[in-house]
């Protein structure tokens, strides 16, 4: 049984195996000029139920803010023995959000390609209930910075993206109540992470999104690579499809119309 947080935060478990990270989706808003505002939202999952919800305006003709959240949370019935149908249920949940800045720069004939970079910082916490009703419960913190290059077509209908996140994560366990003699392989991935609590990960995504100029369908994949920490036990990628939409100031325009 799997269960997740992420917000990256997220957890998830399998079976009586706990996952203490999985990725959030990457925002890549692709911005062409100034005073747009894009939401993105959809289900994320893998081993785990969840949402990203994300936000980005272009305050410049260069630089772009954005607010990300995820969550994420599941629930399954885990069989006591493999001599008895005795069940117990284990959840989890967490939730993560991150904001960042950047810099973006289109290209191109008709600006249909854009480079940009952003970099920011998030927090998260995710709860763990297990067996004989013990609990554990945990505070994440990530850094990161995101490159990404990008094509958005001249009439706004199409686009596909791919970023490349390298993100510092620190985990803290904040409660810890499992007993060694019922949780010991638990207890062991808590105390790994209690000696290891810094991860440096590298974490691609790709996205593909389609429809009208104001409004698409997307699908992304979220992958996420420890280049520093093999003790943490995590999950390794994001799926996730919803919507994108887009609102621009068009006042220079009907300004420019009335003149």
């Amino acid at each position: 049984m799997k269960n997740l947080l992420s917000a990256i935060l997220i957890l998830a478990l399998t079976g009586c195996s706990h996952y203490y990270y999985a990725p959030n989706a990457a925002n890549i808003p692709l911005f062409k000029e100034k005073n747009t505002f894009k939401l993105k939202g959809g289900y994320s999952g893998d081993n785990y139920n969840g949402a990203d919800i994300q936000m980005a305006y272009s305050v410049s003709k260069k630089i772009g803010v954005m607010v990300n959240s995820f969550f994420a949370g599941k629930t399954e019935n885990v069989q006591e023995y493999i001599t008895t149908p005795a069940y117990h249920q284990e959840s989890g949940k967490g939730s993560y959000i991150e904001t960042g800045l950047g810099y973006y720069k289109p290209f191109g004939e008709h600006n249909v390609w854009i480079f940009e970079t952003y970099g920011g910082a998030g927090v998260g916490g995710e709860k763990h209930v297990y067996n004989y009703s013990q609990s554990a419960s945990l505070h994440l913190t990530k850094y990161f910075i995101q490159p990404s290059f990008g094509y958005s077509s001249k009439d706004g209908h199409f686009e596909f993206a791919i970023s490349s996140r390298f993100s510092g994560l620190d985990l803290k366990i904040k409660h810890n109540n499992l007993f060694l003699q019922t949780n010991q392989l638990e207890n062991q991935n808590l105390d790994s992470i209690s000696l290891h609590p810094s991860s440096f990960l590298w974490e691609p995504s790709f996205i593909i999104a389609a429809g009208g100029k104001y409004l698409k369908l997307y699908l992304q994949l979220t992958f996420s690579n420890n280049l520093s920490n093999p003790y943490l036990v995590m999950d390794n990628e994001n799926i996730s499809f919803g919507i994108k939409i887009m609102f621009k100031n068009d006042q220079k325009k009907i300004n420019s119309s009335n003149n």
